[in-house]
Order: structure tokens, then C-alpha cells, then sequence
């Protein structure tokens, strides 16, 4: 279905191409690389730092609670056939409840970077749609389409990346200040 509507859309701009071709006039198509933009502005290199920082931080958190359960293990390895029934139990209770929060943490770790992630794209996004939206009224684009890996050729003379990179990066200048997550 999706493709039908791609395939509709697009033949919608082709014949859109050819009337405005035959009334005398050019329409302008460029493409877009929202992704290339995020990674390339200021403050999208500032904020998917922040990101990362986030990510290694919360590494670290899962390698200490991750090697504090290595440690019970092997403790309980060495001490298991020396353990009455009662301590052996209460070993494996405590283990299978480390095991427990290790997997919750690494649950909540990943939820909380997801999300992170997905409210900076969408800042970034809104941001990017409404340079995009002037530059194409500005410049007299009939269509910018976004690239992405469907597409297996597009002229750079159509790409508009850089340009719509450099406009953000003059309108939302990074701030040395950490972005609010």
C-alpha cells in the first residue's frame, strides 16, 4: 500500500513536471538528508554527545552491578557444597534478585535512551521541516523529497542538505550550555 502511494505521489510530480514544462515553466525538486543534517549541525553534534555521555555513563552502571553479580556467583560456586540447605536457598534467591535488576536496568537503561533519542530527533526534525519548508518557498521548489536509501541516485545539484545544514546552524546556534534531558 505504501508503495502504491509513493508510486501515486510520484507520478502525481511527473505529471506535474510535464504541464508545468509545457506551460513554459521549470520545476525545482531537491532532496534532503535529515539525518546528515542532524549529524552535521552544531547543535545536533552537541546534543547527540550529550547522548552519548548519557549511554557510557549508564554503561558503566550496568558493568558494576554486572560484575557485583560475577562476584556472587563465583562465591557462591566455591562456598555451594560447604552451604547448608537454608544458605544455599537464600544464595540462589539472592543471585536470581541481582539477575533480576541487572535485566530491569539494562530494560530501563535502553527505554530511557530510546526515549531521549526519539525527543531529540523530533526537536531536531520540527526544526529541520520548518528550514525546509522556507527554502523551498524561498528558492522556488516545487518538491523536496528526503533522501534516504531508496534512492539510488540523486545529483548532488539536487541535494540540498549542506544548505539547509548551514541555515540551521545560523538559526539555532549551539549553545555551550548542556541541552535539557
Amino acid at each position: 500500500m505504501r508503495k502504491f502511494i509513493m508510486i501515486a505521489f510520484i507520478g502525481s510530480m511527473t505529471t506535474g513536471a510535464f504541464v508545468a514544462a509545457s506551460l513554459g515553466q521549470e520545476t525545482k525538486i531537491g532532496f534532503v538528508n535529515t539525518l546528515e543534517v542532524l549529524y552535521a549541525t552544531e547543535e545536533g553534534k552537541r546534543d547527540l554527545e550529550l547522548l552519548n555521555q548519557f549511554a557510557a555513563q549508564k554503561q558503566q552502571d550496568i558493568a558494576t552491578q554486572s560484575s557485583e553479580l560475577q562476584k556472587l556467583q563465583e562465591q557462591y560456586l566455591t562456598q555451594q557444597a560447604a552451604l547448608n540447605a537454608t544458605a544455599r536457598a537464600q544464595s540462589e534467591r539472592t543471585i536470581a534478585d541481582k539477575e533480576r535488576e541487572l535485566q530491569r536496568l539494562q530494560e530501563d537503561i535502553e527505554l530511557e535512551y530510546n526515549q531521549r533519542r526519539d525527543e531529540l530527533l523530533a526537536r531536531a526534525s520540527e526544526k529541520i521541516q520548518v528550514i525546509i519548508n522556507e527554502y523551498a518557498k524561498l528558492n522556488g521548489f516545487g518538491a523536496i523529497f528526503l533522501r534516504n536509501e531508496g534512492q539510488t541516485y540523486v545529483d548532488l545539484l539536487l541535494d540540498i542538505t549542506q544548505d539547509v545544514t548551514q541555515i540551521y546552524n545560523e538559526r539555532y546556534p549551539a549553545v555551550a550550555q548542556a541541552a535539557s534531558q
